[in-house]
Protein backbone atom coordinates (compact mmCIF):
# COMPACT_ATOMS: atom_id res chain seq x y z
CA UNK A 1 0.00 0.00 0.00
CA UNK A 2 1.25 3.29 -1.06
CA UNK A 3 2.39 5.71 1.50
CA UNK A 4 -0.64 8.93 2.13
CA UNK A 5 0.73 12.40 -0.18
CA UNK A 6 2.64 14.66 1.58
CA UNK A 7 0.20 18.05 1.36
CA UNK A 8 1.38 20.17 3.69
CA UNK A 9 5.40 20.98 5.00
CA UNK A 10 6.73 18.66 7.43
CA UNK A 11 8.51 20.13 10.84
CA UNK A 12 9.58 23.69 11.21
CA UNK A 13 8.53 25.80 7.57
CA UNK A 14 9.40 29.84 7.11
CA UNK A 15 6.68 30.74 4.10
CA UNK A 16 7.06 33.97 2.33
CA UNK A 17 3.86 35.62 0.69
CA UNK A 18 2.05 38.70 -0.80
CA UNK A 19 -0.92 39.12 -1.36
CA UNK A 20 -3.87 41.60 -1.87
CA UNK A 21 -5.87 43.44 1.14
CA UNK A 22 -9.48 44.02 0.04
CA UNK A 23 -10.76 46.64 -1.09
CA UNK A 24 -8.21 47.12 -3.67
CA UNK A 25 -7.45 47.06 -7.51
CA UNK A 26 -6.18 43.91 -8.43
CA UNK A 27 -3.36 45.21 -10.81
CA UNK A 28 -0.84 44.92 -8.24
CA UNK A 29 -0.69 42.92 -4.72
CA UNK A 30 -0.80 45.69 -1.70
CA UNK A 31 0.47 43.32 1.23
CA UNK A 32 3.40 40.87 2.22
CA UNK A 33 3.49 38.61 5.35
CA UNK A 34 6.22 35.97 6.43
CA UNK A 35 5.38 33.23 8.28
CA UNK A 36 6.31 30.51 10.98
CA UNK A 37 4.67 27.38 10.71
CA UNK A 38 5.21 25.11 13.12
CA UNK A 39 4.88 21.47 13.67
CA UNK A 40 1.32 21.16 15.18
CA UNK A 41 -0.07 23.58 12.24
CA UNK A 42 0.27 26.94 14.65
CA UNK A 43 1.32 29.67 12.64
CA UNK A 44 2.68 32.73 13.55
CA UNK A 45 2.86 35.92 11.31
CA UNK A 46 4.83 38.79 13.25
CA UNK A 47 4.99 42.91 12.23
CA UNK A 48 7.61 44.93 12.95
CA UNK A 49 7.51 48.96 12.30
CA UNK A 50 9.90 51.58 12.70
CA UNK A 51 10.09 54.47 10.32
CA UNK A 52 11.26 58.16 10.70
CA UNK A 53 10.59 60.68 8.27
CA UNK A 54 11.16 64.34 8.55
CA UNK A 55 10.19 67.19 5.83
CA UNK A 56 12.34 70.25 5.76
CA UNK A 57 11.44 73.22 4.28
CA UNK A 58 12.93 77.23 3.91
CA UNK A 59 11.07 80.26 3.38
CA UNK A 60 13.16 82.53 5.40
CA UNK A 61 12.41 80.62 8.25
CA UNK A 62 13.70 76.89 8.55
CA UNK A 63 11.06 74.28 9.56
CA UNK A 64 11.28 70.26 10.05
CA UNK A 65 8.34 68.43 10.35
CA UNK A 66 9.35 65.04 11.68
CA UNK A 67 7.44 61.36 12.15
CA UNK A 68 8.26 58.60 13.88
CA UNK A 69 6.32 55.02 13.69
CA UNK A 70 7.31 52.11 16.33
CA UNK A 71 4.82 48.97 16.01
CA UNK A 72 4.93 45.38 17.20
CA UNK A 73 2.38 42.98 16.80
CA UNK A 74 1.26 39.40 15.75
CA UNK A 75 -1.24 37.10 14.24
CA UNK A 76 -1.99 33.82 15.38
CA UNK A 77 -3.38 30.84 13.10
CA UNK A 78 -4.89 28.14 14.88
CA UNK A 79 -5.44 25.19 12.79
CA UNK A 80 -9.49 23.56 13.49
CA UNK A 81 -10.29 21.51 10.54
CA UNK A 82 -7.96 19.68 8.19
CA UNK A 83 -10.10 18.24 5.52
CA UNK A 84 -7.83 17.37 1.84
CA UNK A 85 -5.80 20.00 1.09
CA UNK A 86 -7.63 22.58 2.94
CA UNK A 87 -7.37 24.15 6.49
CA UNK A 88 -9.82 25.80 8.55
CA UNK A 89 -8.43 28.53 10.89
CA UNK A 90 -9.03 30.30 14.04
CA UNK A 91 -7.29 33.77 13.95
CA UNK A 92 -5.92 35.99 16.94
CA UNK A 93 -4.16 39.00 16.40
CA UNK A 94 -2.28 41.72 18.32
CA UNK A 95 -0.74 44.78 17.71
CA UNK A 96 0.98 47.83 19.39
CA UNK A 97 1.71 50.88 18.04
CA UNK A 98 2.93 54.35 18.24
CA UNK A 99 3.25 57.03 15.69
CA UNK A 100 4.82 60.55 16.85
CA UNK A 101 4.60 63.71 15.12
CA UNK A 102 6.75 66.63 15.97
CA UNK A 103 5.69 69.86 13.50
CA UNK A 104 8.69 71.98 14.61
CA UNK A 105 11.76 70.48 15.56
CA UNK A 106 13.26 73.14 16.62
CA UNK A 107 10.24 73.86 19.25
CA UNK A 108 10.64 70.99 22.14
CA UNK A 109 6.92 71.32 23.50
CA UNK A 110 4.27 70.71 20.64
CA UNK A 111 4.91 66.95 20.30
CA UNK A 112 1.57 64.93 19.55
CA UNK A 113 1.87 61.22 20.40
CA UNK A 114 -0.75 58.58 19.17
CA UNK A 115 -0.44 54.69 20.98
CA UNK A 116 -2.98 52.36 19.62
CA UNK A 117 -2.99 48.62 20.92
CA UNK A 118 -5.62 46.24 19.61
CA UNK A 119 -6.96 42.52 19.94
CA UNK A 120 -8.68 41.03 16.51
CA UNK A 121 -10.24 37.61 15.82
CA UNK A 122 -11.18 35.94 12.59
CA UNK A 123 -11.43 33.30 10.18
CA UNK A 124 -8.70 31.95 7.42
CA UNK A 125 -9.42 29.31 5.06
CA UNK A 126 -5.78 28.10 3.31
CA UNK A 127 -5.17 25.61 1.02
CA UNK A 128 -2.13 23.92 -0.40
CA UNK A 129 -1.45 23.24 -3.38
CA UNK A 130 1.82 21.80 -2.99
CA UNK A 131 3.36 20.94 0.46
CA UNK A 132 5.56 24.26 -0.51
CA UNK A 133 2.78 26.92 -1.61
CA UNK A 134 -0.17 27.85 0.09
CA UNK A 135 -3.02 30.18 -1.29
CA UNK A 136 -5.35 31.41 1.84
CA UNK A 137 -8.18 34.12 2.86
CA UNK A 138 -8.40 35.42 6.08
CA UNK A 139 -11.53 37.79 7.45
CA UNK A 140 -10.17 39.90 10.79
CA UNK A 141 -12.11 41.96 12.56
CA UNK A 142 -11.20 44.13 16.08
CA UNK A 143 -12.69 43.41 19.22
CA UNK A 144 -10.55 45.60 21.15
CA UNK A 145 -9.11 49.04 20.37
CA UNK A 146 -7.27 51.44 22.72
CA UNK A 147 -6.40 54.89 21.88
CA UNK A 148 -4.39 57.28 23.87
CA UNK A 149 -3.56 60.84 22.15
CA UNK A 150 -1.35 62.92 23.92
CA UNK A 151 -0.64 66.52 22.71
CA UNK A 152 1.31 69.17 24.15
CA UNK A 153 -0.09 72.63 23.23
CA UNK A 154 3.07 74.70 24.39
CA UNK A 155 5.05 75.06 27.84
CA UNK A 156 3.43 72.65 30.51
CA UNK A 157 0.06 72.18 28.67
CA UNK A 158 -0.59 68.45 28.07
CA UNK A 159 -4.04 67.15 26.40
CA UNK A 160 -4.69 63.32 26.75
CA UNK A 161 -7.33 61.67 25.62
CA UNK A 162 -8.10 57.79 25.67
CA UNK A 163 -10.57 56.03 23.72
CA UNK A 164 -11.54 52.30 24.40
CA UNK A 165 -13.39 49.95 21.88
CA UNK A 166 -14.68 47.15 22.46
CA UNK A 167 -17.46 45.02 20.10
CA UNK A 168 -17.81 41.97 18.56
CA UNK A 169 -18.99 43.02 15.20
CA UNK A 170 -18.69 40.90 12.13
CA UNK A 171 -17.20 43.93 9.15
CA UNK A 172 -13.80 41.60 8.56
CA UNK A 173 -10.92 43.04 6.37
CA UNK A 174 -10.33 40.15 4.05
CA UNK A 175 -6.84 39.09 2.52
CA UNK A 176 -5.78 36.54 0.13
CA UNK A 177 -2.37 35.63 -0.28
CA UNK A 178 0.00 33.45 -1.53
CA UNK A 179 3.07 31.69 0.76
CA UNK A 180 5.48 30.07 -0.89
CA UNK A 181 6.93 27.52 2.06
CA UNK A 182 10.58 26.40 2.48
Amino acid sequence: MAAPAQRRPEGFALGIGVGYRFPTSLTTPNTSSVRFRFPSGLTLEPTVVFATTSHSEDMGTARTVKNTQLGVGALARFPLVRRGRTDLELLAAVDVDNLSTDPDADQADDVRSVTTASIRYGVAVGAWITPSLQASMSATNGLLTFVKDRQEQGLDTVTITTDTTFGVIFDPTVVFMLHLYN
